[in-house]
């Protein structure tokens, strides 16, 4: 099994794998995002491989980005609980945290 991806410009990559699981996600992004997905070659004549062109935005984790709708006073929330946190120095381990491993 095979999966691999190949920047060609700043806008697109190209993925390719012979796994089932790739190809099933690569062609419901397709049938979802067809404007920022291309099928190059299927892998119906292409010995079980797909070739796709992706957004390079997507390569974090090789998905669309998630879609995220925050009312006014959630973010409001979520920005508070960041200075908060920035103000108190950050994140601290917990104590069942595993140190150097």
């Amino acid at each position: 099994m095979d999966t691999s991806w190949s920047y060609t410009d700043r806008e697109y990559v190209y993925f390719s794998s012979d796994e089932h699981k790739w190809i099933t996600r690569v062609r419901k992004w397709a049938a979802e995002y067809p404007d920022q997905v291309t099928i190059e070659y299927a892998p119906e004549t292409n010995d079980g491989c797909i070739c796709a062109k992706l957004p390079v935005s997507w390569m974090d984790g090789v998905r669309p980005p998630r879609k995220v709708t925050i009312t006014d006073e959630k973010r409001r929330a979520l920005s508070e609980q960041m200075k908060e946190l920035h103000r108190n120095g950050g994140l601290k381990p917990r104590k069942n945290d595993r140190q150097g491993a």
